[in-house]
């Protein structure tokens, strides 16, 4: 049962979104801005920057430092947003944050009506207060959305890494590979160096220019053919794209925050990062994709071009813009496709999802919900394989089913049952 604190940080999801930074400005510092009490490594991107964040996590991890981590959004409880050499908070701490931030938000919105913090400014500040507390040596800070205009946009970075650019949220951040990539470069600080990844020529001009403005350095990963890119136990050489991003990020501030090489590789090999071609083993055994748009779709198809069979594949989709590449690359890869319609305002009918699938399809296409899903599994000992894909929220409830819970947990899941 959520508790009334919890309660109350979710109803601010119904306020919706309000972007810009202005109003996060004025709550930190009314914080004392915390965020200022530590080294940032600051990440955004479309696509990678969870994995990049999550490797420098256990790069400098295993180099013996106090890491924060914030990412977003969660996959089963709230606390995995906010984390400390892997430890998440707890809901307990979440409740006394909450509640020490309530009579602050409250005294913005009188100030304004339209001030009020929202839910994910309520969790970077959370995350910036819990990071100071417990004294972290550094903290890498993930992006929700865009750059430009994100609460995370509050912070003093050692380094801004820009992962990938394509084209998603086009609404809010624009129609052009330019104009996204002007929101997300928004994160580069004055003096402060720029680390990209494999971007588009348009949107490398783009950071350039915006590089030279502010003087910032700019570094790339250009440098390092496919097979020099650093070897990591996440699946797929894009990847090893995100390792290099994330092994070059370390080497860029390693003055500041020292290094060593060997230890950083080792820590590469011991990245953790739920959903992103997560294997669960059982029968059947389940893998649990976050493919959720066209470059995430490329990715996908990657992975299943590896397999060596044919899976049954889930799907949900949030954003009817996003189904059709994602679909596609369904079709070419499963055995049967089971559709479902993910419990979120955005979220495809089962109806349209049915629709992109033509005729020539040969394999079974069944309407699914989440009881129904569970009940299949819980009663199937098949030896094949199910691909759940689309969307992080069908991916996230699966998740808590499978492993009851238990993020830790290494058993074959039908143990658990």
């Amino acid at each position: 049962m959520v508790n009334e604190t919890l309660s109350f940080l979710y109803s601010l999801r119904n306020r919706g979104s309000s972007f810009g930074i202005d109003r996060m400005s004025k709550f930190v510092k009314l914080l004392g801005n915390p965020q200022l009490d530590f080294p940032v490594i600051h990440v955004a991107g479309t696509n990678g920057k969870g994995s990049v964040c999550a490797m420098l996590d256990s790069i400098y991890r295993a180099n013996g430092y106090k890491v924060g981590l914030f990412s977003s959004p969660h996959l089963i409880e709230l606390g995995e947003r906010i984390q400390i050499n892997g430890e998440h908070i707890t809901e307990d701490e979440i409740n006394q944050w909450v509640d020490r931030l309530k009579p602050l938000a409250q005294k913005m919105e009188e100030d304004e009506s339209e001030n009020h913090p929202t839910f994910f400014e309520f969790m970077t500040a959370i995350a910036f207060l819990h990071f100071q507390k417990q004294g972290v040596d550094l903290a890498v800070i993930e992006t929700g959305l865009g750059g430009r205009l994100d609460s995370t946009n509050v912070v003093a970075p050692e380094l801004s890494i820009i992962t990938t650019i394509s084209k998603d949220h086009c609404a809010i951040l624009g129609n052009s590979l330019e104009e996204i990539t002007q929101e997300k470069a928004g994160i580069i600080k004055r003096e402060t160096p720029v680390l990209i990844g494999d971007l588009p020529n348009c949107s490398v001009e783009v950071v350039q220019k915006i590089a030279i403005q502010r003087n910032s350095e700019l570094h790339s990963i250009s440098h390092f053919v496919q097979e020099e890119r650093p070897q990591t136990n996440l699946q797929g050489s894009y990847q090893r794209a995100n390792a290099a991003l994330a092994l070059r990020g370390a080497e860029i501030v390693r003055e500041k925050i020292p290094i060593k090489n060997d230890l950083a590789r080792q820590g590469l090999n011991q990245v953790s990062l739920l959903g992103r071609w997560q294997i669960i083993e059982g029968s059947p055994r389940v893998i649990l994709d976050a493919c959720h748009n066209s470059a995430g779709a490329i990715c996908l198809r990657e992975n299943l071009d590896a397999l060596s069979e044919k899976p049954e594949i889930w799907l949900g989709v949030l954003g009817e813009d996003r189904a059709k590449e994602i679909v596609d690359v369904v079709l070419d890869f499963a055995s049967s496709i089971t559709l479902f319609e993910v419990e979120q305002p955005r979220a495809c009918t089962v109806d349209y999802l049915r629709s992109l699938i033509p005729d020539s399809f040969r394999g079974k296409v069944i309407d699914f919900n989440l009881e129904k899903a569970k009940d299949k599994l819980k009663n199937s000992r098949s030896n094949g394989t199910i691909l759940i894909t689309g969307s992080i929220y069908l991916i996230g409830d699966i998740l808590q089913f499978l492993t009851r819970g238990d993020r830790h947990a290494k058993t074959n899941w039908n143990d658990l049952f």
